[in-house]
């Protein structure tokens, strides 16, 4: 009978009559989660990817489609997905629950609803609990809107709504001796620091109108305290103070620890989101002022840290949101910028990173350094990015592999010369077609059938072409294709030769990739 089936179906869920239905897919694909979670370890959401990055094991490799595999084989594919899915729950003691646990607290919403929702629900959850507590009236988009009114500054990136963060321009060239300092949760600081919130700011009191937000007309009211400024200082100050130290104090258990560091990530989550609902239009207490002065104050610090570190005689040769990179500097140079910081802007100012060396090109959000201990951490270069085809991050690797080895400026030049003989040797390996085709393939997921699609990307051209042959295809399929010679552009990698290879093409991909470095080392790739 109908009653007895424990499922509920809703539009877009299903639930247990007498159960908790967590949705791993929705967890996983949570942004907030993939990012300050798990730290962009995995890129899609699917099973295998995830498990795969996560776990360091994937599903059961399947040559034919579910449908045409034996009793046996299809039971080994079923039990393989099912392990995966439970082992996503346990991992790291337990740490997908526990999160999920504390979230729930944290946002006051049923575990199931955090794990349905995106962290701008978790943040309205939190906030209107926060106004009933308080007998405060909850008020409507519209009023909000008519009373603060909108942003002022021009967006630089286009469809943004507001200006947002600021991005120096890097100084291009090997700096050695970098130290990178970083403002504690910036945004959340500001938030708590300069009392923001959607009643505080362009609040009605002529008196505060001389509590000017740096770079726009907006103010900031110096009467009462904001909402907003008290529940996100607090959480900040709650993660800042209590419990990231705690979960690195060896001297406590290490179950301890381990719950600890569980709390502070799942505060992390909501935080590093907290302003950027407010400049969300479909945010029920959409305030752009509200936004717009955070990210104008953001820009402030910045702006004045670099002036003040360039006024202490410090080389500053990147600046990116929150973080600033001074070259050589010395112990006493650091501690009077970070005393100054404290003292002056009312944020902390700690030293992050020390990098025995960087690299920056004239891009932004593009460098790579190398630690001390010879670890490399690498921003925003093509090489790094999980679509390259695999011959082109085997060369990135090897590039990597060189400059890791430099110690001291002296190194350099034969760095550069083992660099040039890096390039010649898969330049002429791509012109002489020694390249295997899997090597050559990009490989992108579908989000849908690809008859589905609106427009006609890539890999849903080589999807179509595959899915001519018979082979089916859906959501959650990775197609390989290659670039050829041709009309057609694209091809599968199963139906594709070598001798169609568009080597032009793969050149322009490599120029690109490695002049990402080339440039900033002087190095010509012609």
């Amino acid at each position: 009978p109908r009653e007895q089936i424990p499922i509920r179906l809703g539009e877009n869920m299903a639930g247990l009559k007498y159960g908790v239905h967590i949705d791993l897919y929705k967890f996983f694909m949570n942004r907030s989660i993939q990012v300050y979670a798990f730290s962009d370890r995995y890129r899609e959401h699917t099973l295998q990817e995830v498990a795969s990055s996560i776990l360091g094991e994937g599903k059961v490799e399947i040559e034919k489609p579910v449908s045409k595999l034996s009793v046996h084989d299809l039971a080994e594919y079923c039990f393989r997905d099912a392990d995966l899915t439970y082992r996503l729950t346990e991992f790291d003691d337990d740490l997908v629950m526990k999160l999920l646990m504390v979230l729930s607290r944290i946002a006051i919403m049923p575990i199931e609803d955090v794990n349905r929702y995106g962290v701008s629900k978790w943040i309205l959850s939190l906030l209107r609990y926060e106004h009933r507590r308080r007998g405060m009236l909850i008020p409507n988009p519209e009023d909000i809107l008519r009373m603060k009114g909108e942003t002022v500054t021009r967006a630089v990136i286009k469809g943004k709504k507001y200006r947002g963060a600021i991005v120096q321009q890097p100084v291009p060239g090997a700096h050695f001796n970098v130290v990178v300092l970083d403002f504690a949760s910036l945004y959340p600081s500001i938030i708590r620091n300069w009392n923001l919130s959607y009643e505080t700011v362009r609040c009605p009191h002529e008196e505060c109108m001389d509590n000017r937000v740096p770079g726009t007309p907006h103010w900031v009211c110096k009467k009462r305290r904001g909402l907003m400024s008290l529940v996100i200082g607090s959480l900040r100050d709650l993660r800042i103070m209590w419990y990231k130290p705690l979960s690195k104090d060896k001297r406590l258990p290490e179950e301890s620890r381990r719950w600890y560091s569980v709390v502070q990530g799942a505060l992390k989550v909501i935080l590093n989101a907290s302003y950027g609902v407010f400049g969300s239009d479909i945010f029920p207490l959409y305030c752009p002022p509200l936004a717009e002065s955070t990210t104008a104050i953001g820009r402030y610090a910045m702006t004045e840290t670099v002036k003040r570190a360039v006024g202490l005689g410090i080389n500053v040769i990147y600046g990116d949101t929150d973080s600033v990179f001074l070259e050589n500097p010395s112990k006493e140079q650091i501690e009077e910028l970070l005393d100054w910081a404290e003292r002056e802007l009312r944020i902390k100012l700690d030293v992050d990173k020390v990098y025995r060396y960087a690299v920056f090109s004239e891009r932004k959000k593009n460098y790579f350094g190398v630690y001390p201990d010879g670890t490399v951490d690498i921003k925003g270069l093509t090489g790094k990015k999980r679509h390259v085809p695999p011959f082109l991050k085997k060369a990135f690797f090897e590039l990597v592999e060189i400059l890791r080895t430099v110690k001291r400026e002296e190194d350099l030049e034969e760095a550069k010369e083992k660099i040039r003989d890096l390039v010649s040797s898969y330049y002429q390996k791509l012109r002489e077609k020694k390249i295997p085709l899997k090597d050559l393939a990009f490989y992108v997921m579908l989000s849908q059938a690809p008859e589905k699609y609106a427009t006609r990307p890539q890999h849903v051209k080589a999807a179509l072409q595959l899915k001519a042959t018979g082979v089916e295809l859906g959501a959650g399929d990775i197609i390989g294709f290659v670039k050829v010679r041709g009309e057609r552009g694209v091809k599968p990698v199963q139906l594709a030769s070598v001798d169609e290879v568009d080597v032009e093409k793969y050149i322009e991909h490599m120029r690109s990739m490695f002049e990402q470095v080339l440039d900033a080392l002087g190095i010509d790739f012609d």
